[in-house]
């Protein structure tokens, strides 16, 4: 088959396909998307996948795929160095691209190639064999995602050397032997699992180990440490007495005794909690919950719902919170952080909030969520996020805001078709201006540290006016601190220099944060981006390039490239720049960039 030698996407998910991946597919060497997930495909994955050089985002999952991962995935260039691309898929495609996560019909939208994460996608079939060691090549990937498969051997420790991976789920397989301690210098590591498999020793320690929960390591009886049992101390070299039979004996009498106590005990406890429920049941009833939504249950007790006195909300009900959201359907979500979705709320009262809702057991949830109501409750600002109040139930934390008409000021930029266009340059600096007065507020006022500064959360009303949000990794300093000592967290492309060689989070931290927000205020670009040429990747790297060749002026956002405005834009421009600057004592602090921007005029050339 012929006719698809510059096809550049390929996104045939859940289209019932049947048969092998067919071998026409190698004609379409420019290929930088490949999806044909969730179909019935069967047999191999062929070798020359490897061959295709431009190949970055691979996603065969749900399907019934059989044999080895062959190692040729190993070489796709693409995700082992940056490769010089002919045409740039930064541009808007024209049409809305989608990413299957599920059978239903709907999926993860993406306007531009370039948004999708470098993955390779192969859950979900029946593949076997061993993770090649070679597979630590693919330094550029960010999400590899094997489970669900039969793969045999053990976890290569190579894996360590892909700096750039986000999420490795290697759960549901064959696995045996040890997790590589080495894994705990995979700094951006935000999703990791190896449930269910036959591994054993401890979990690493360190890193982003400190936030995983007990899920991502159930079902592998010889792994310790952590949440899951604690490791016991061997004595190597000691054998261990044989027990007499006396001895023997004697256990067994102590382990009956022992079984039969415990017996007893459950049965006296399940007792009283029937007696409890059935007091409670013949009292005062309270809103059932589990009625109106299964996801929460009744045995947690009724939801504790705060609703702050300046809030709009004041009669809320955790029964009005469930409806306005409608139950919290996938069709309301709105937005998605590291620990939670968040959903639209259409209240009784007629306006609207933003539900952000935190799940799971993970200390780092409850630690976000901590963190978001103690910085939020402190912090009173025209610039930030306003928090209407915050609700426990069970092991869900539920974060009331107020609603945010336009979304994000990522979205705007980087996802919706002709958004870039329509965010002129006055609104572009009057967004500056207002996120910049924010932070500023946050640094001085309650003293608290954000530490994660990106365009996805700066959040924008119906007017475009700026607020910061996302208060989850911030950390509150004490009077005269001027830093906090912190695990490495925060986004690609966003953290400071500094950050990962001192571990201290810093003002001046937040300031090289919204260094990059100008940046990409002023270019259009992602801090990090795929489909670019050659040492153009990191925008920072870019920016100053085209600085050095004195041509500043291609730096620019297409939509903002107007002589009207282009002294203000190169103004702009020198403010970013100082804030990213590599040594942190030379950046400008945030009320110094506040005066310089305010000192841009809106509206004058």
């Amino acid at each position: 088959m012929t006719g698809f030698e510059n096809l550049l996407i390929l996104a045939l998910g859940n289209c019932g396909l049947n048969g092998r991946i067919p071998n026409w597919l190698f004609n379409c060497r420019k290929l930088q998307v490949l999806d044909l997930s969730w179909n019935h495909l069967e047999g191999n994955i062929p070798s020359w996948i490897g061959r295709m050089e431009d190949l970055f985002y691979l996603d065969f999952s749900n399907n019934s795929l059989t044999g080895e991962i062959p190692k040729g995935i190993t070489e796709l260039e693409s995700l082992i160095s940056v490769k010089s691309y002919t045409y740039s898929l930064n541009t808007s495609t024209g049409i809305p691209l989608f990413v299957k996560r599920n059978q239903s019909s709907s999926g993860l939208q993406y306007n531009q190639a370039s948004s999708f994460p470098p993955s390779i996608l192969l859950s979900n079939n029946r593949l076997n064999g061993t993770i090649w060691p070679e597979i630590g090549k693919l330094k550029q990937l960010h999400v590899l995602d094997l489970s669900r498969n039969s793969i045999t051997g053990t976890i290569p420790s190579s894996i360590s050397n892909m700096i750039n991976l986000e999420t490795l789920d290697l759960s549901y397989n064959d696995l045996h032997g040890l997790i590589p301690s080495s894994f705990n210098q995979l700094t951006f590591l935000s999703k990791f699992s190896v449930a269910n498999n036959h591994l054993e020793g401890a979990i690493p320690t360190g890193g982003q180990f400190l936030s995983f929960s007990s899920s991502s390591f159930e079902g592998n009886p010889g792994i310790c440490g952590k949440l899951i049992s604690p490791c016991a101390v061997n004595n190597v070299g000691l054998q261990k007495p044989t027990p007499s039979r006396a001895d023997s004996k004697f256990g067994r009498s102590i382990i009956l005794s022992l079984t039969i106590s415990v017996g007893i005990g459950i049965a006296l406890v399940l007792a009283v909690l029937l007696l409890r429920i059935s007091r409670r049941d013949a009292g005062v009833p309270i809103e059932d919950a589990e009625e109106e939504n299964p996801i929460f249950s009744d045995a947690f007790g009724p939801p504790k719902l705060v609703i702050f006195k300046n809030a709009d909300c004041k009669d809320l009900t955790f029964t009005d919170l469930l409806k306005s959201t409608n139950n919290f359907n996938q069709s309301n979500i709105i937005g998605c952080g590291g620990f939670g979705l968040v959903y639209k709320a259409d209240l009784p009262n007629g306006s609207k909030a933003a539900v952000k809702r935190l799940s799971g057991d993970c200390g780092q949830m409850e630690r976000e969520f901590q963190a978001e109501v103690e910085a939020l409750s402190r912090a009173q600002h025209k610039n930030l996020v306003s928090l209407q109040g915050y609700c426990r139930y069970g092991n869900d934390r539920l974060l009331i805001y107020s609603y945010m008409e336009n979304g994000s000021l990522d979205y705007w930029l980087h996802e919706k078709v002709d958004g870039g266009s329509f965010l002129n340059w006055d609104t572009r600096l009057r967004i500056a201006q207002g996120s910049a007065r924010g932070l500023a507020y946050l640094h001085k006022e309650p003293n608290i540290v954000h530490r994660d500064i990106k365009t996805s959360n700066i959040l924008l009303d119906e007017k475009f006016e700026a607020h910061l949000a996302d208060f989850g990794l911030s950390r509150l300093l004490h009077p005269y601190d001027t830093h906090v000592t912190t695990d490495l967290v925060g986004t690609l492309g966003y953290i400071p220099p500094e950050y990962g060689q001192t571990l201290t989070a810093t003002f001046r931290g937040d300031v090289y944060s919204f260094g990059i927000v100008l940046l990409e205020l002023i270019t259009g670009r992602r801090p990090v981006e795929v489909c670019k040429g050659k040492n153009c990747r990191d925008v920072v790297g870019w920016v100053y390039q085209m600085k050095s060749e004195r041509r500043e002026v291609e730096i620019f956002d297409s939509s903002i490239r107007d002589k009207d405005c282009e002294k203000q834009v190169m103004e702009l421009l020198g403010i970013a720049c100082k804030c990213i600057d590599q040594d942190p004592r030379r950046r400008p602090s945030i009320d110094e960039i506040v005066s310089l921007l305010e000192a841009i005029e809106i509206g004058k050339p």
